[in-house]
């Protein structure tokens, strides 16, 4: 082991567990620390706290969790579940201290906190695989009225742009459906008339709206308890490298306001800065077998814990089935020649009247299957950095479902044509012309796929057929839900490209959240969670939420190993001032 080694009497400051990162595997940290009776300092590099967590969904992949059926799962059912869905890359030691700490997280977050949860009616991703089930393991955080956090507010990381209305109006996918059919029902009225009122009504004194979902609300509820609990917070504070005495991590240095301070960490430093997303050195070193330039992730992700961690010794776990989580994404240039990524939506994902392209004009996968499912596919049909693929459909599809940044009901693409974020023609071997596509691949492709339309049997990829794909039918489409025909001109083309939601690989953590060395032995005082340990999962995607689930399990972990460590130290040294416990 290397580092820097600095005399332990020398800290600025000494805290019990010393958290760095603020998304949700540190915010957990931190307020499990707390709800354990240790003292924690979390640091957090920018002047936000959320990281990605705070423009994310706000899911958590829980089985067993207590707001579901107990009679409706099993802990051997989720076990099988993993296992068919990690295969050769299943790690049991990590498996079985999500399925154990899980709902026990979720319990202790709930009873001893503001940070609530509510059942979500959401599949696994493949459910009708071994131990899937049909709902019952996703849980979402409760919606948050954020005036309670006063001034605190501000420190909450808005959302990304584009998941929210009028420049400040978060709107989560519960309320999606209510907001595009407000006539629907005199109830969807008077909902979206009290929406825009009490929006209207923010603005006049915060920036955005105070009702806030999904991920913004699961940090701001975490912060909200933590300043209840009096916990120590820091921002603009980032971690510069670890400091290590006697081979054991006692702390590190961090920067704040100008200065460079030691701050000391009685029971252990936790690693949770994100991930390396947006560093383009790792991504090549780490993810070179999936090529691309685009992420969803914070912007601040960009290795500050990994890196840390390597430097006192922390081995790189890589042997997994993909380097990150991946979401298909357009792209917009902005006024200053930057590259925008743009989300594939809630609203078009998977919906009847869209297919995916290639060069050939052939369909590659189920347009309907998991962001995820549909980017690996991407990589395993050659496409990477600065490669794409088409979404192709007819102007009846963008008016009810839209298109990328496209909202519904838009009736002219002009701008969006002419700005080159979609291309629209009269007839299909115009519009394949006009995006270099095989014309007789792209019209041939397109009448296989209005027949399938008609039998209500996708032949070539089987859209339509699970209850994944369900979950993004339409009533007008029949008889098959997601199949719709592209026949309608004008038709459209959107450019599609990988993009990463957050990293998989990371350091090395045994079930406590230890980091380990290269010979597998715990790295004494230094944790990882969130996306700078080891992806659990091992780069797979079983369901919604399995980055924040176990962001939360190995959090709960690593808090109540360090009470342990803390009860030991107090029998053996009580009051020491410095005390030192010694791993269990």
């Amino acid at each position: 082991m290397t580092g820097k080694v600095h005399d332990s009497d020398g800290f600025d400051a000494a805290v019990d567990l010393l958290v760095f990162g603020s998304g949700a595997a540190g915010l957990s940290a931190a307020l499990f620390a707390e709800i354990n009776g240790l003292k924690s300092l979390l640091c957090e590099k920018s002047d936000c706290l959320g990281g990605t967590t705070a423009s994310s969904g706000g899911i958590f992949w829980i089985p067993g969790n207590p707001h579901a059926d107990a009679h409706s799962d099993t802990s051997d059912a989720a076990r099988d579940y993993l296992k068919s869905e990690l295969g050769n890359n299943y790690r049991s030691d990590l498996a079985e201290a999500f399925l154990e700490s899980a709902p026990a997280a979720i319990e202790r977050l709930e009873s001893e906190s503001d940070v609530k949860f509510h059942a979500v009616p959401w599949p696994d991703y493949h459910c009708e695989n071994t131990g899937g089930v049909s709902s019952g393991r996703t849980i979402e955080a409760e919606r948050f009225d954020a005036r309670k956090l006063g001034d605190d507010f501000g420190l909450v990381q808005p959302p990304y742009p584009f998941l929210m209305l009028f420049g400040g109006m978060h709107v989560d996918k519960r309320k999606v459906d209510t907001i595009l059919n407000p006539f629907r029902s005199v109830g969807n009225f008077l909902q979206v008339m009290g929406m825009f009122l009490r929006y209207g009504m923010d603005r006049l004194k915060y920036e955005r709206g105070t009702d806030i979902g999904a991920g913004n609300a699961l940090v701001a509820r975490y912060l909200y308890s933590l300043r209840h609990r009096k916990a120590d917070i820091w921002t603009n504070a980032p971690l510069k490298e670890l400091i290590v005495e006697n081979r054991r991590v006692t702390g590190a240095i961090v920067t704040r306001e100008g200065r460079t301070l030691k701050v000391g960490a009685r029971y252990g430093v936790v690693l949770a800065t994100g991930g390396f997303a947006h560093n383009e050195q790792l991504r090549d070193e780490l993810s070179a077998q999936f090529p691309h330039e685009i992420s969803f992730a914070s912007p601040g992700n960009t290795g500050d814990g990994i890196s840390a961690g390597r430097v006192v010794g922390g081995a790189i776990d890589s042997d997994l089935g993909s380097s990150g989580y991946w979401q298909p994404a357009s792209g917009k240039l902005r006024e200053d020649g930057t590259f925008e990524g743009v989300m594939y939506g809630y609203l078009d994902r998977g919906r009847p009247g869209v297919i995916a392209v290639d060069k050939d004009g052939r369909r590659f996968v189920n347009e309907a299957n998991s962001y995820h499912d549909v980017a690996m596919a991407m990589f395993g049909a050659g496409f990477g950095k600065g490669n794409y693929f088409h979404f192709v459909c007819d102007r009846e599809f963008v008016w009810h479902h839209g298109l990328g940044k496209i909202r519904p009901f838009r009736r002219s693409l002009r701008k969006h044509a002419e700005t080159g974020y979609v291309t629209v023609a009269d007839t299909l071997e115009s519009l394949a012309e006009k995006i270099a596509v095989d014309p007789n691949g792209l019209m041939q492709t397109v009448e296989r796929h209005n027949r399938f339309c008609v039998t209500g049997i996708d032949e070539d990829f089987g859209k339509g057929s699970t209850t994944y794909n369900r979950q993004f039918a339409h009533s007008r489409a029949k008889p098959n839900g997601n199949l719709a025909p592209i026949a309608k001109p004008p038709f459209v083309a959107l450019k599609i490209y990988p993009a990463t939601l957050g990293t998989a690989v990371g350091l090395d953590t045994d079930k406590d959240g230890r980091v380990r060395d290269r010979n597998g032995h715990a790295i004494e005082g230094l944790y990882a969670c969130g996306n700078d340990g080891a992806s659990v999962m091992r780069g797979n995607y079983p369901s919604g939420g399995i980055t924040l689930g176990p962001a939360i399990a190995f959090a709960y972990r690593i808090a109540e190993h360090a009470r342990r460590k803390k009860t030991t130290a107090d029998v053996h040294a009580a009051g020491a001032p410095n005390c030192r416990g010694g791993d269990q």
